[in-house]
């Protein structure tokens, strides 16, 4: 009788070991699997942390164009002879566009600056366009190269600027998207000036990525026409 219950005893433990190890199994693999899963977690893209130099501020004093005005001094001003431009189709020296490019080596961007005279506006062709109407061509050539990026643009905002005290009036375009040219303005008294601008960067148009350079860039040039003068 004691080697019956026994051997009863000893393949009852067996059992139970054998289920153990089976339930312990089973368990693993579930374990194994919820670590396994499929099931993919979206992760926004992260971008290089911008470094942007300092504000220094310096004065522009008309070596390129004759106006002056309150700039950062991380950009450096680049006079551009405008007699090797295709779209110079001025006939006289004294009423030639003038241009000058405000370059940022640091951030690979550039402020593409042309001052138009009222009075020497032409059409393509040479032709003087009448006084009466170049504030007009020059408007509409401005709003042509805004919104011809339309294509890339999400949106474009319009900033009205207004210093009645200097004479200085126009409108600040800001194109959302993934435009090649995120800014654009331009600003005149009416009567005999015309500043026309545009941002560039020297690499492929991201907004994304390209946002805290454009806001630190944007800023930059609300102070320049803030303190512009004739």
């Amino acid at each position: 009788m004691r080697q019956v219950v026994s051997h009863f005893l000893r393949v009852k433990a067996e059992w139970v070991s054998v289920i153990t190890a089976m339930v312990l199994m089973v368990g693993g693999q579930r374990f194994f699997v919820a670590c396994q899963s499929d099931d993919s977690v979206a992760r926004p893209y992260a971008y290089a942390r911008a470094i942007l130099p300092p504000v220094q501020l310096a004065q522009y004093q008309g070596n390129c164009l004759p106006v002056v005005f309150e700039y950062n001094a991380a950009a450096n001003p680049v006079c551009v002879d405008p007699s090797g431009l295709p779209h110079n189709t001025s006939k006289s020296p004294s009423n030639d566009p003038q241009w000058m490019n405000l370059s940022y080596p640091a951030l690979g961007a550039q402020w593409h600056l042309s001052y138009h005279p009222i009075e020497g506006v032409r059409y393509e062709d040479g032709r003087q366009v009448d006084r009466r109407d170049a504030l007009a061509v020059l408007m509409a050539e401005t709003q042509r190269m805004t919104f011809k990026h339309t294509l890339k643009a999400t949106a474009i905002e319009e900033e009205i600027i207004s210093y009645p005290e200097h004479k200085v009036y126009g409108t600040l375009y800001i194109v959302g998207g993934d435009a090649a040219s995120q800014t654009q303005f331009y600003v005149t008294d009416s009567v005999k000036h015309y500043l026309r601008g545009s941002l560039y960067f020297e690499v492929s148009p991201n907004s994304d990525s390209l946002q805290p350079y454009s806001a630190y860039l944007l800023k930059d040039m609300r102070r320049i026409l803030a303190t512009l003068r004739w």
